[in-house]
């Protein structure tokens, strides 16, 4: 079935075929289920992704469905309606009030409209303090929004004692909507924190294919994390700073690799790619909460999105749109593997291992306060992440034995890593034909090369979190001529999809 043939998907989900709505939720639990017979993965909590072209009716019904036979103190439940003040049309109609509309006609509505004065909404602890406040006593919350919003909507709904939480999708630009993790900047900084599955999803297809452009193009960014980061994460598993790796989340992203070259390059100008892009969002999401963290999704290009994030926040400039900055730092992440690759393949690594026993694995405090004092000269950014770096660094350090093993053991450690990793030609090739942006130095947020070198450079000092980073820092190949070497990589395959894909 085509997206614009609307019967039919009013309640389920999009698979762009003939077949019935595919049940994106059953599909990631049978995938589970057969790669994990013990069930030793976290269950997946969230209860249904409504993927189509809906009234806004479902949102109502759909709450009255999860409340049941709850009643508020006056007989009607209360239900909180948790926005920010961006306007959000479909067809020219606001939703926001039409939503609220719908839902006023059977709850006692309590909007709540979060402001912090910034011209994006901000998760920091203000606002979801104040947004936790405003919940409190209510039976129900429906968010409407994007990423942040959902986020904020998630952590107030658990705190409000894991109230029903129903979520209406409006972008494609990030996969946190359907997983159990909240992104919250914490002391300035950008931590993933545990917050709660949403009970319900509800993705209209026409009000995210109206989203700005931008917004979308930066969730098919977000998907090239898909091809770097569960390497990353394996790293971690076989180094012994991570043992959470499991396939059952990989073989869910199987899925979202499947066919994503097949529509990348109709992404504002057809609805139907659209629904595609908001369908491998919404799974990636599953398989993020699934895996219990974030880590089968978020390697070195998150570590360097964030990176500039800081560095944005620090000056008070405008933040970049997530995605599109990973999608960017995708390249330069998969030029970073391939360096370790092509090293590693030629070197001797008995020697290695060798120079590995005794020698420091990782930076010290002050390299990584410095690293952050030219952006924060007061110091809390430099402590934040060095309380969180210098867990990673004395882990690094009981492990070295492991370290020293994946290098002796590199010819068998290999080929699994590199099936995980597409080759950076695939993922700037991708990008320029989705029209994102493939180069850091070409996202309106980024001032300049100075400023991408510097996240990059430093971007392994943010996070509690092994990577492949972390394994060149070990090894000492992590220093200005090997960045360079690795961003000249990274230029070279931009270049080549840039004159791939122009006009003839």
């Amino acid at each position: 079935m085509s997206l614009d043939q609307r019967s039919g998907l009013q309640t389920g989900s999009y698979s762009g075929t003939a077949a019935p709505p595919e049940d994106i939720v059953g599909t990631a639990r049978r995938i589970v289920d057969a790669a994990d017979p013990d069930s030793t993965l976290p269950r997946c909590e969230l209860q249904a992704v409504h993927l189509g072209f809906h009234s806004w009716d479902l949102v109502t019904d759909t709450v009255s469905h999860l409340l049941g036979e709850r009643t508020g103190s006056n007989g009607r439940p209360i239900v909180a309606l948790v926005m920010d003040r961006t306007p959000i049309k479909r067809d020219g109609e606001e939703i926001k009030p039409a939503i609220a509309a719908a839902l006023a006609r059977r709850f006692e509505l309590r909007e709540v409209v979060l402001d912090d004065g910034h011209p994006e909404l901000h998760a920091s602890e203000p606002v979801i303090d104040e947004a936790s406040a405003a919940v409190r006593g209510a039976d129900a919350l429906v968010s409407i929004g994007g990423g942040t919003i959902t986020d904020i909507g998630k952590v107030a709904s658990e705190s409000a004692g894991h109230i029903p939480n129903v979520v209406v999708q409006t972008a494609a630009s990030v996969d946190g909507f359907t997983d159990d993790v909240s992104v919250l900047l914490k002391q300035g900084v950008k931590r993933t924190t545990p917050s709660r599955w949403p009970d319900v999803v509800i993705a209209d297809v026409t009000t995210i294919d109206q989203a700005p452009t931008a917004m979308n193009i930066a969730g098919f960014g977000e998907l090239m994390s898909t091809f770097v980061a569960p390497a990353d994460w394996l790293l971690a598993s076989l180094v012994g700073t991570d043992t959470s790796f499991h396939p059952g989340p990989i073989a869910i992203l199987e899925v979202v690799g499947a066919d994503f070259a097949d529509w990348s390059d109709q992404l504002g100008s057809s609805i139907e790619a659209t629904g595609k892009l908001a369908r491998a969002l919404g799974i990636r999401g599953i398989a993020t909460g699934v895996s219990g963290g974030t880590a089968c999704l978020s390697g070195v290009e998150h570590l360097t999105s964030h990176m500039l994030d800081l560095s944005n926040g620090a000056a008070h400039r405008p933040i970049g749109l997530h995605g599109a900055q990973v999608g960017a730092a995708s390249v330069v992440a998969a030029c970073a593997w391939q360096l370790l690759f092509d090293r590693l393949e030629t070197a001797d690594r008995s020697e290695l291992s060798t120079q590995l026993t005794d020698r420091p694995l990782t930076a010290d405090e002050q390299t990584v306060r410095d690293a952050f004092a030219a952006i924060d000269p007061s110091g809390q950014i430099g402590g934040e992440c060095w309380a969180d770096y210098g867990k990673k660094a004395a882990a690094v350090d009981r492990l070295r034995d492991n370290v020293r093993s994946v290098v002796e053991r590199w010819a068998e450690h290999a080929p699994r890593l590199r099936a995980l990793v597409r080759p950076p030609a695939e993922l700037a090739h991708s990008l320029v034909a989705a029209g994102a942006a493939a180069r850091l130095t070409d996202l309106p947020a980024v001032t300049g090369p100075d400023q991408a070198v510097w996240a990059i450079t430093n971007c392994a000092y943010m996070r509690n979190r092994f990577t492949a980073v972390d394994l060149l820092i070990a090894l000492g190949w992590w220093r200005r001529p090997d960045i360079d070497e690795v961003l000249s990589r990274a230029e070279y395959e931009v270049e080549e999809a840039e004159t791939s894909h122009a006009p003839r």
